[in-house]
């Protein structure tokens, strides 16, 4: 039996200002947009977010789920994202296992660490 993930679901009740953020953190437009949803694609991953009747409020406790985010350059990223006046939790560390992590939440509470993996 082969499995892996196939995408993330955030689920809110305003996915329009998660989706602004999104949109103005990945640099890209989404995918495709419904009246209380939208998606964002990568080959087949898909970053889901939108409306939920369930859901009211911030997330109470942000380490709950973290979105790993890769990138190449991770102080470039956070000098990016401090001047989009993203507040960074953690500022970027080198890890035990090499790599470097820096972590911010999205408006909503959901923690986000910047993955910069080792060379």
């Amino acid at each position: 039996m082969s499995m892996q993930p196939a995408g993330i679901i955030i689920w809110s009740e305003n996915f329009e200002s998660l989706l602004q953020f999104y949109e103005d953190l990945f640099e890209i437009k989404c995918h495709k947009k419904k009246a209380s949803s939208a998606y964002f694609l990568w080959a087949d991953f898909k970053f889901f977010i939108g409306n939920h009747s369930e859901i009211k409020g911030k997330s109470k406790d942000s380490n709950r789920i973290m979105i790993n985010i890769k990138v190449d350059n991770i102080e470039k990223v956070v000098d990016k994202l401090i001047a989009k006046n993203i507040v960074f939790e953690r500022m970027p560390e080198t890890e035990s296992w090499g790599g470097k992590v820096a972590t911010f939440n999205d408006p909503e509470n959901n923690r986000i660490n910047l993955i910069q993996l080792s060379t």
